[in-house]
């Protein structure tokens, strides 16, 4: 990638000054928001004096980020920029507007090598990335309209599997409060109809509630004494 991209890594300005933050109007992105997406706003902004007294910089839309620290799933993580953006000391920028290329198709390269990329960064200490470790990354290279093409054929497929996904998604939240609905409806007596009670009622092994409570006191009793 070093041979390709220029790669930066981002810094926090203090947060001691609050000139840095209050009113800031510059995006910032922490690496928690670096999450195989695509950035179009952040959680916190800072001011031009915080991007002035800090080693941050301010990167265009098309920027691609891949999150360097975290034991948990951040770690080799990647986002594009949609809107300029700074970003913190734990996330590198990939300037690949710079060059022409096409920022979708580096960020799906490095969402692919997702786990390959974690076990590049695993220390003996704190597990990480850094800026020398990305910068010698493999990186296929093709031209600009193969590239164009190649993210139009994964975009159209994953939008079948966003699809599939929001379907399972809306089934599962169904079938939780389906199953919460029945067990309300058993709890308060309502699961079965007049018909089906009368049929249990019927049956040569039923007994009502007031019995079986009187044969669990009486067995309690008997094993006291």
């Amino acid at each position: 990638l070093g041979n390709i991209f220029r790669v930066f890594v981002g810094s926090t300005p203090s947060r001691k000054e609050k000139q840095y933050w209050e009113n800031g109007n510059i995006y910032w992105v922490s690496s928690g928001e670096v999450a195989f997406n695509k950035i179009k706003a952040t959680k916190e902004k800072i001011t031009k004096l915080g991007l002035l007294n800090s080693s941050t910089v301010l990167h265009p839309s098309g920027t691609v980020l891949l999150a360097m620290i975290g034991e948990g799933k951040t770690r080799g993580q990647s986002a594009i920029l949609n809107v300029p953006a700074c970003h913190n000391q734990n996330t590198a920028a990939i300037r690949v507007s710079e060059v022409n290329f096409k920022p979708g198709f580096l960020y799906y390269y490095l969402t692919l090598r997702y786990e390959r990329n974690r076990r590049i960064g695993s220390g003996n200490n704190q597990k990480a990335l850094n800026q020398g470790r990305i910068m010698e990354f493999d990186y296929p290279i093709c031209s600009i309209p193969e590239q164009t093409q190649i993210v139009q054929e994964i975009e159209t497929r994953l939008s079948v599997c966003d699809k599939v996904e929001q379907s399972i998604t809306e089934s599962l939240e169904k079938a939780k409060a389906l199953r919460q609905s029945i067990l309300k409806k058993a709890f308060e007596g309502k699961l079965l109809s007049e018909q089906e009670i009368e049929a249990c009622k019927q049956e040569p092994d039923y007994e009502p509630a007031s019995v079986l409570l009187e044969k669990i006191k009486a067995e309690k009793l008997a094993k006291e004494q």
